[in-house]
């Protein structure tokens, strides 16, 4: 078979756009949750209860930039969703196909063939794909590669955003809202600190 398509730039370009967004964000809510409730530690505001606050407020934003973080690595290096190539997945290669590879001419303008239950064999990849009650199988042009379960190509994260890892892109997003709130409410119980400016 001859090697996968080479990968767009984007997708070694895109995922610089994620970790700099994930990155910045959780160094600046981080910093300013860790940063109001030392300065009301420091004034001694509050009772018990607002020291418990900013006690839980550091532990939780910590807890929401680590959960950002993985999320990120995993969208990233798991690769979920892709079809890989095997003798299952590879085999047999329709006659067309043979054709072409065995007499050295290539793919190229060679549609994706029909299988006889539904699955289509994609020329890019040289694999044949399940069919679409499996869930929306697609040939990505950004990774290069089939997908099973697609919803979207994301161009912030530069990869695929399908069934396997949908949930981990929504808790990623989710961490950005808890993050802001967390950060307010250190704010809001660091509230009336004199900082003797």
């Amino acid at each position: 078979l001859p090697p996968l398509p080479r990968r767009g730039s984007g997708y070694w370009s895109e995922p610089m756009m994620g970790i700099c967004i994930v990155g910045v964000l959780s160094a600046m809510l981080v910093s300013v949750t860790q940063g109001m409730a030392m300065a009301a530690a420091t004034g001694q505001v509050g009772g018990p209860q607002v020291a418990q606050v900013r006690t839980g407020s550091v532990i939780l934003i910590w807890a929401e930039a680590l959960t950002a973080v993985l999320c990120t690595l995993f969208l990233l290096f798991a690769g979920a969703g892709v079809i890989r190539r095997s003798p299952a997945t590879c085999y047999p290669i329709p006659d067309e196909v043979q054709e072409r590879l065995t007499s050295g001419r290539s793919l190229d303008g060679l549609k994706n063939i029909r299988g006889e239950n539904g699955e289509s064999y994609c020329v890019r990849c040289c694999l044949w794909r399940p069919c679409k009650e499996d869930g929306k199988v697609h040939h990505c042009n950004v990774c290069q590669r089939c997908v099973r379960g697609f919803d979207h190509h994301c161009g912030v994260f530069g990869r695929c955003i399908v069934r396997g890892n949908m949930p981990c892109f929504g808790v990623l997003i989710g961490m950005m809202f808890a993050g802001m709130v967390t950060a307010m409410v250190a704010v809001t119980a660091s509230a009336g600190v004199d900082t003797g400016v």
